[in-house]
Formats: C-alpha cells, structure tokens, sequence
C-alpha cells in the first residue's frame, strides 16, 4: 500500500479494515514489514483472533521488524493481555489496536516493546488514545528503532521448562461457605498447593458454575473459548482441572487450548511419582498410573481409537490402540504379582508383631496435619517432615516406649486428601491396611487449618472406607501453637479421647502419651513367683517378656514379683504363687 512505509499506521487501510469489520463484525490482523509490506492478513470472531507466527529475524535480542494492526468489533481500541503477550513472545515492532463501531473507527492504541534492565524484550509500554488521522502515531517510529539497536546482555528465551499453569474448578450446586469461600474455591486453594507441590507456577485461578458437567468439554465450550485467551494472554502451558476428566474431555480441550491439560487425578499421581523412594512406593504409583490411563485409551486420539468408526480410524489406528492396551494390562498384572509379594512380606512382619504382642499405633491424617513430626516428637527420630503436601509416601515404623514403660511401635502413613484418586486407594491399599490392622490410631488434625473440620471428615470418610473406622482414636488437634483466638472447632471423637498439642513445641504431648497408655489394651499381668536357685532361666526369661518390679533373694531361691506379657506365662506358670513363700 503506498505509503505504509513511512506511516506507522496507513490511514487508508485503517478506514477500509474499519469498513471491513462492520461487516462482518470480525476481529482482522493485518502484518505489514517496515519496507511497508502486507506479509499476512487473518480474520477472527468477535473476540479472538489467529496470531499467525511470522518470520522475521533469527537474533532473539532483536526485533522481527514486523508490526500487527488488528482491529476490536466491540469498539474499544485499548490493547488486550493476549496482545501484548504476542507482542512479546513474536518480538513484534508494535501491536496497534483499532477500535471499530458500527463500520467507523473510534480509538486507536499502540503497545511497543521495552527492554529491561538487562536489556531483554519482555516489557511493554502502551500509548494512545490516538484518533484516526493522528500523525503522532508516526513518532513511535523513532521508538521502535532505537529499542531495536540495544542489545541484551544476557539473551532469555520465551519457552522455558517452566510449567505456568491455569487452574479450573467446577461448581454444579451452592455449597457450604467456610471462611468466605464456597466448596469449589476451597477446594481450587488446595490444587493451588497440589501444583506448587508439583513444580508448577499457578497463574490464574477459575471457577465455572453451570448446573452439570459438560460431557464433551466439561466447562462448555463458550467457557473453554475464553481459558484459551486467558492461557494466551498469560503466556500459560498447562491447564489443571480440579476433577477427573475423560480421555475424550481432555483431548477436546486441548485441540482448543492448544495447551497441555492435566486433571487433579494425573497432578496427584505425578506427587506421588516424585515422592516415592521405597521399591514399594514406586510400584505402587506405578500401578495407579496405568490403570488410570488404561482406562483412557480411547478418546486420547481417533487415530488410537476403534470406537471412532469411518474412514482413517481402521487398520494402524486400531492396532496400535489394542498394542497400547495389551502392553498396560502385561505391566499392570507384573506390577501386581510384585505388590502381592512385598504385601507377604509385610503381613509376616505384622505376624511377628502380633507373636511379641508389641502394639501398634498408626498416624493419620489429612495431608500436611504434622504426622511426621509427631513421630519426630514421640520416637526422637529424624523422618523426613516437610510443609508440602505428601511429603511422607513411604510408611515409616519407629519404637517408642509409653509412660508405664511398655514398647510401641508408630507407623507413619501416607496423608489423605478431598477427591484422593480410587486408583491410589487400590495401590496403596497394603499400605494403608497398616491403619487397620494397627491396635490404635492417632488421628492428627492441623488445627489451624480453617478447613479442619471437613479434613476430619474427609480422613474419617476413607477410614470408614479402608474398614477402619471403629478403632480406638486418639485425636490430636496439633498447630495449637499456631491458634489465635482460642480454638473453637465443632469436631467429637466418638471412639477416643481429643488432646490440644504442638508437635512443634512440645504443648500437649505428655497429656497425649497418657491418653494413649490409658487407651491401649494391657497386655501384661501382674504376678508373684518364687525361683529356685537351680532355675535361673526364668529370671532370664522374664527379663525377655517383662519386667521385674520387685525381688527378695532367700535361702533356696529369688521371691519376685515382676509384669509379664499374657502370652508369655505359660513356661512360667508352675513358678507363680499367690503370695510370696513364708
């Protein structure tokens, strides 16, 4: 066009894209070089339009030296996200905004690109209003040039391992308010953790309300249009949804997004992939990873699909599925034989416990309660305790003793969750029968946690589930240290007594330890024996199974009276008396 050379913004296709847009009350992107060229034009909706990547210069501390001039059918000429972050990442000269109403031009608006203080293109500075004839447009020239003759002293890529990611949530029905927020954005904080857990940078955070779940694109599709321009404007790579989705939602949504999606299901199994140290941990996240994704072969592609029917879904496409699918099933069986071995192994160790009658507590409890750290507190060990979500995978058993000296053994399990995967609960399901099979359970409850009172009801839900849920309980209400105002917390403990501690500090834990003793079924009895000299073995033998409280040494033999474990008695029993011997 004559002129575009030396005009920022040609006055005569402004007018005509103006005309343009009226018409067909769509979004059109013109490309223009600076020797004043038109080297793309594209036509979008009324809201969006297709950024076609064009070619330009290979230094990446340069500028491609082409600008976009698009217009806005709604007539506001101001510059969107989207476009500055195209602006950025094509390292465009300018994008130029014109606002279009009924056919005519109201505003017009320029972003450039500005360099940093390192001298990298990645901030940007908008100018306008601007009117439709406004010859200052042709001053940003001079602008534009003189960013363009800086160098970066240190050149940083756009695309980077980094993983921004957008959350969505779905709320089909009005739930309960806790502290201000609904059920769906309680639950959306948490996958915030989950994925900051995970390495993830959260950039935004989204609630859908709509009466159900959309079969094809869960949120619907108008819904999933705009995550698109928020992924773009935000410069997003990875789209979590806070629920399980369909192989068929999930590709649907990504050919939309043209990002990677992933549900709370995957986000909680790669955790768990990352987390697991043990042979054991790793099998069983193993396992739930493919049984999750067997199940959703069919919709990750037609060309992978044999339901999809027609021509180019046949031959190949169908082999290659039932290829995928056989060698899932092969791995799946093979990881099951291995977990049914390593579960013979851990009932013998249960087998021995119960043998040596040791009693056994196990921690649960919600993610990031304190579980680890209060089997530091208790055992004086130095189990791994972090402030993330699953931080403990691996079930940890230490030794304690109680307030009246006997011996206990407390097992660390894995933290529950809201929504906490089925395939999880069927891997991990030797680890978590440690909660059944235990004698007692420490339920720890982060009480400084708003939500405390559904956590507990989301632990006491998977206990019931696990066949656990009437063992005697000791509730521990721990973070006390981290309580202002004094606790005010609507939760009972049917099966137990509750303690106020800090695993922390130490506030509470004598209290507990008691509780505990008091709760836990004797398993010694007290008895009087009188040894005779040639049989020393029995005090040997008690020392073994018991614990020798007194003893009088006579003439002929040892008058003791000592604690000694009930299924232990029987060797002894022809020594025990009812009182000690005259």
């Amino acid at each position: 066009m004559q002129g575009a050379k030396d005009e920022f913004l040609p006055a005569g296709l402004a007018v005509k894209m103006a005309e343009l847009t009226g018409k067909i009350n769509r979004e059109i992107a013109v490309y223009i070089n600076r020797k004043g060229n038109i080297i793309d034009v594209s036509v979008g909706d009324s809201s969006t339009v297709s950024l076609p990547e064009v070619e330009g210069r290979k230094d990446l501390a340069r500028l491609v030296g082409v600008r976009c001039i698009h217009t806005h059918p709604n007539g506001e000429g101001m510059v969107s996200l989207v476009d500055l972050n195209s602006l950025v990442k094509m390292r465009l000269d300018a994008m130029v905004a014109v606002g279009v109403k009924d056919g005519r031009i109201t505003e017009i608006y320029a972003a450039l690109p500005v360099r940093d203080e390192n001298g990298n293109l990645g901030k940007t500075t908008v100018y306008g209003p601007f009117g439709k004839d406004d010859k200052r447009m042709n001053r940003l020239w001079d602008i534009i040039l003189e960013t363009d003759k800086l160098k970066s002293t240190v050149v940083h890529l756009n695309e980077s391992d980094e993983e921004r990611a957008v959350l969505v949530g779905l709320e089909t029905s009005s739930k309960v308010i806790v502290g201000g927020k609904s059920e769906g954005e309680r639950s959306l904080d948490e996958l915030e953790e989950l994925a900051r857990t995970a390495g993830a940078v959260v950039l935004e955070k989204i609630i859908q309300r709509r009466p159900a779940k959309d079969p094809a694109f869960f949120i619907g599709r108008g819904k999933v249009e705009e995550l698109s321009l928020i992924c773009q404007a935000l410069d997003a790579n990875l789209i979590i949804f806070d629920d399980e989705l369909s192989g068929v939602q999930m590709r649907n949504i990504e050919e939309m997004t043209g990002v990677k999606v992933v549900d709370r299901t995957t986000l909680i199994l790669d955790i768990f992939a990352k987390r697991a140290r043990s042979r054991e941990g790793k099998l069983q996240v193993e396992l739930a990873q493919l049984k999750y994704r067997v199940s959703r072969l069919v919709g990750l592609g037609t060309q992978l699909s044999r339901l999809g029917g027609g021509i180019g879904t046949r031959g190949p496409g169908e082999k290659k599925l039932e290829v995928d699918r056989r060698h899932i099933k092969r791995r799946i069986s093979f990881l099951e034989a291995q977990l049914k071995d390593v579960e013979k192994r851990r009932n013998s160790f249960r087998e021995s416990r119960t043998r040596n009658a040791i009693p056994t507590i196990a921690l649960v409890g919600y993610t990031n309660a304190g579980k680890s750290t209060l089997m530091n507190r208790l055992c004086e060990s130095n189990v791994l305790a972090e402030d993330k979500l699953f931080a403990t995978l691996d079930p940890t058993t230490r030794s304690f003793r109680l307030s009246d000296g006997r011996e206990a053994l407390l097992i660390d399990t894995v933290g529950f969750i809201r929504k906490l995967p089925h395939e999880l609960v069927e891997a991990f399901k030797s680890t978590l029968e440690e909660a059944v099979y235990a004698d007692m359970l420490i339920h720890v409850v982060d009480a400084s946690n708003e939500e405390a009172e559904e956590q507990v009801k989301v632990v006491n839900d998977i206990l019931e589930s696990l066949g656990a849920a009437n063992k005697p309980v000791i509730m521990a209400l721990n973070k006390m240290d981290m309580v202002k105002g004094g606790l005010r917390l609507a939760i009972s403990n049917p099966n137990g007594r509750i303690f106020e501690i800090s695993a922390v500090t130490g506030q509470g834990i004598d209290a507990m330890l008691e509780g505990i003793r008091e709760m836990l079924p004797e398993d010694e009895k007290e008895v009087r024996l009188f040894i005779p000299y040639s049989d020393g073995w029995v005090i040997s033998y008690i020392y073994q199974n018991g614990r020798i409280l007194e003893q009088v040494h006579g003439e002929s033999g040892t008058e003791v009276k000592a604690l000694i474990k009930k299924h232990r008695l029987k060797p002894v029993r022809a020594y025990i008396c009812g009182k000690y011997p005259v």
